[in-house]
């Protein structure tokens, strides 16, 4: 748990940053008890920030941090009971102030997406090469529109900037 006010608003920004540039992997929220739970931290978080406390200033980001850590998929298929109590044990680590271990099981859920990513990408290049041998040349092309890979927000560069400048003058 982190002490401290200062400490927990680093944490969080840092927490933030990461965040943006996962792919996108949420559960809606599901009905009963984890539900509610989840909602009564989220209006109780936005209450830090208008009822003007001294965590006014963090308690926004601590929204943004909180609901794609809270509802993350544990995995690809996984079932609405599955996500509750992951949600419930997810809730329970965010009121001990288990930041770290709240991360780093949202990490690995990343990776697997990432993993699974890159096994979609090579099915992707057999099904492009396939197609383009058959001559479904406007299927092939749909293919690799369908595919693409940016993902999350970009880092502000000077290569993003001026390609952003080419774009829009």
């Amino acid at each position: 748990t982190l002490k401290g006010e200062k400490a927990i608003q680093q944490v969080i920004k840092a927490t933030y940053l990461e965040i943006t540039k996962w792919k996108k992997n949420l559960f809606t929220l599901p009905r009963g008890k984890a539900g509610v739970h989840f909602i009564n931290e989220v209006a109780r978080l936005i209450l830090l920030f208008t009822d003007q406390t001294t965590w006014k200033d963090l308690s926004l980001s601590m929204v943004h941090v909180f609901i794609p850590l809270m509802l993350q998929k544990p995995s690809m298929n996984s079932k609405a009971k599955t996500n509750a109590k992951f949600l419930a044990l997810r809730l329970a680590k965010w009121n001990e102030g288990d930041l770290q271990s709240l991360m780093d099981e949202a990490r690995e859920i990343q990776v697997r997406l990432s993993q699974l990513a890159k096994k979609k990408e090579t099915s992707c290049h057999v099904a492009f090469t396939r197609l383009m041998l058959l001559g479904q040349v406007g299927k092939a092309v749909k293919l690799i529109d369908s595919n693409s890979d940016v993902k999350g927000v970009h880092e502000l560069t000077r290569h993003v900037k001026s390609v952003l400048a080419d774009k829009h003058p």
